[in-house]
């Protein structure tokens, strides 16, 4: 299988909700998004058009992250997509129309501050084509006592939605 990168969002690349919300920061010159460990947190990624590539197969997303503190335990990330297509009937202004969520988790690395790729194979991806106007919900399910039992923060720094082509 061959990995066909569509899109990238780094920490810059994502819209903070007004509540709920991680933080943004930046240490070493590298801005990210801090999660946190004990409440539910999102961000939504500006919206993008689908890159014409795209050929409808397998689409996954690369969370790549590091822990503020944490060297044991596991973290758990969840990507929604939300795809409109030309003439749908969702009303941009009033609402949105998110698929149901697709979760991945993974063990820290045991060092503070070391580079993990989490990948999260986004079966529920609201039908998405190329050409539609595409935007992925980030969330860290700070509430799943089994899957998420890292302490302290999931810095993201960036998103790659891709996908593997025969």
């Amino acid at each position: 299988m061959a990995h066909v990168t569509l899109l990238v969002f780094d920490a810059d690349g994502f819209v903070l909700p007004t509540s709920s919300a991680p933080g943004r920061d930046v240490v070493q010159n590298r801005p990210f998004l801090a999660f946190d460990a004990s409440a539910v947190e999102s961000a939504y990624s500006r919206p993008a058009a689908m890159p014409g590539q795209y050929a409808g197969g397998t689409l996954k997303a690369n969370v790549g992250y590091f822990m503020a503190s944490a060297t044991s335990g596991k973290v758990d990330f969840e990507v929604s997509v939300e795809a409109v297509s030309d003439g749908d009937t969702v009303d941009l202004d009033a609402g949105t129309s998110f698929d149901t969520a697709n979760a991945g988790n993974a063990t820290v690395p045991g060092t503070a501050g070391h580079l993990d790729v989490l990948t999260i194979t986004l079966t529920n991806k609201d039908s998405v084509a190329a050409g539609d106007l595409v935007t992925f919900k980030l969330e860290r399910d700070a509430d799943d006592a089994t899957d998420d039992t890292a302490t302290g923060d999931a810095r993201v720094l960036w998103v790659e939605i891709w996908e593997d082509t025969p």
